[in-house]
């Protein structure tokens, strides 16, 4: 995901803090950068955590900093959420992070346009389900999961002209089309790996973390 090195450039971009007062500065000035880097997102929220601020900066490193933002685009299409956790970042170089956890909320208006005109897309509990629109009536049931480390999709059912049909008789533009739910997450940058992936009303949430990352990266 590309907006997580948006976000990261944002911060790289801030001086140091080294009061209170400016915290707010600091906050208020990421966001801003935030948005220079990510232009069309909105809601933009930068939160620099941990209290005394002083005392932090002293010994080097900010305990946490978040950056929460909505209506976020990408190259596949618009994230509805995105937040990302910063813990034990440095104030010097080499700019780093302690862990970092990213969490985004994929809609399914961004699903369906991967899919292409010619497929439908809804939620159906923990699942999607997917219609295809042509002249052959399809439909498949997928969840989204992680497994080794990846983002891909477990095939629960497919019916064709209202049969259920299973392994090699699933059409291949059924299996390509499906396979292209997970394009829009991309390879995460930073070293980070999926956690976990859930089926919400809104469209598919994931959770990716990362340890000892370096936020120079992004550079």
């Amino acid at each position: 995901m590309t907006v997580l090195v948006g976000i990261v450039l944002a911060l790289l971009a801030i001086g140091v803090v080294v009061d209170r007062g400016a915290v707010a500065v600091a906050q208020n000035q990421i966001s801003e950068q935030v948005q220079k880097e990510l232009p069309g997102a909105t809601s933009v929220q930068t939160d620099i955590d941990g209290f005394p601020v002083l005392t932090q900066v002293a010994r080097g490193s900010l305990d946490q900093v978040t950056v929460r933002m909505e209506d976020v685009p990408t190259e596949s299409g618009t994230l509805d959420s995105v937040t990302v956790v910063l813990d034990d970042v440095t104030t010097s170089e080499p700019r780093t992070a302690a862990r970092m956890e990213a969490r985004a909320v994929v809609p399914l208006s961004t699903l369906q346009s991967q899919l292409g005109d010619s497929w439908e897309i809804a939620v159906d509990g923990d699942a999607l389900r997917v219609s295809f629109t042509g002249a052959v009536q399809v439909e498949a049931a997928v969840v989204p999961v992680v497994k080794d480390g990846a983002i891909t999709v477990d095939l629960r059912s497919v019916t064709l002209l209202g049969v259920e049909i299973q392994g090699d008789s699933v059409p291949g533009f059924v299996t390509d089309a499906l396979r292209s739910l997970v394009e829009p997450l991309g390879e995460l940058p930073f070293g980070l790996t999926p956690q976990s992936v859930a089926v919400t009303p809104a469209g598919v949430e994931v959770v990716a973390t990362g340890t000892d990352v370096d936020l120079d990266a992004a550079r």
